[in-house]
């Protein structure tokens, strides 16, 4: 563009020259012959249009510039855009790479899932029957709260709408529950049948060690055998003990250490 101005420039100094020389001629001839009015007059005419000629080319030539400039600032914009789609498009195929990579995992894992499905179920009706014979061997301890547990499992178990997780969680937690019982102390009221009695009494629960109770009235009190599974009464020397005892389990009362009567190896409290 510069260079077609200076040839531009160039032709317009050529003009002038051309000019100059031409009427430098014209004036010399007249001092050997008269002046012709006319001819100058067409000179300068056709120079006056050559240098309007000149200065729109000029104006024709700064207007292709701007053009030019314009085009050439898009043309490095699209070349700008075009470098992030292709960065765009490389990071979106290393992202479809990726997920590919992710959908197998997955897919792996769901075959997994699937066996440890087939192998769980079995494991949980395997743990549910377990629990139901352990509570039939332990001390007969919150046995109506044990086993509607214990029902809601197998029903649960069966049931379409809840998870395996959730059904293998609850059953957990009712192992954890169980666990729980041999760790703290609890008193609770229940009912009690002795032979032809139905009593309302106070059981106290030592983890697993003992099971006591103890008849509303404070009168009388016994302990699980767990050998012959049944109930002995117990002396009414012990009364005092255990109403201390079932007060602590109740926080009625400040820990303190209980004196309570266990089954020996020899079969006496």
């Amino acid at each position: 563009m510069k260079v077609i101005n200076a040839i531009n420039r160039l032709l317009l100094c050529a003009g002038f020259v051309f000019t100059t020389l031409f009427v430098s001629q014209a004036t010399l001839g007249a001092e050997s012959q008269p002046a012709d009015d006319a001819s100058v007059g067409d000179v300068l005419d056709a120079q006056e249009r050559y240098q309007d000629a000149g200065v729109k080319s000029q104006q024709r030539i700064d207007e292709l510039d701007d053009e030019t400039v314009a085009l050439l600032s898009q043309y490095n914009s699209e070349l700008e855009r075009l470098a992030d789609l292709e960065t765009y498009n490389a990071n979106m195929r290393q992202m479809r790479s990726s997920q590919e990579r992710e959908k197998e995992r997955l897919q792996a894992e769901l075959a997994e899932v699937e066996v440890v499905r087939r192998e769980l179920f079995p494991l949980m009706i395997e743990m549910i029957d377990l629990l139901d014979r352990f509570i039939e061997l332990d001390q007969p301890l919150l046995l109506v709260e044990r086993k509607a547990r214990l029902a809601a499992l197998r029903e649960n178990v069966n049931r379409s709408n809840v998870t395996l997780g959730e059904k293998y969680r609850r059953v957990i937690e009712a192992y954890q529950i169980e666990a729980e019982y041999g760790r703290s102390i609890e008193a609770y009221e229940g009912s009690l049948t002795l032979g032809d009695r139905d009593l309302t009494v106070d059981f106290l629960r030592v983890g697993r060690l003992a099971l006591y109770y103890v008849s509303l009235d404070g009168s009388e009190a016994g302990l699980w055998h767990p050998a012959e599974k049944q109930w002995q009464e117990l002396d009414a020397d012990f009364l005092p003990l255990l109403d201390f005892a079932l007060r602590v389990a109740r926080k009625q009362a400040p820990p303190n250490l209980l004196q309570l009567p266990l089954w020996t190896a020899g079969g006496n409290p």
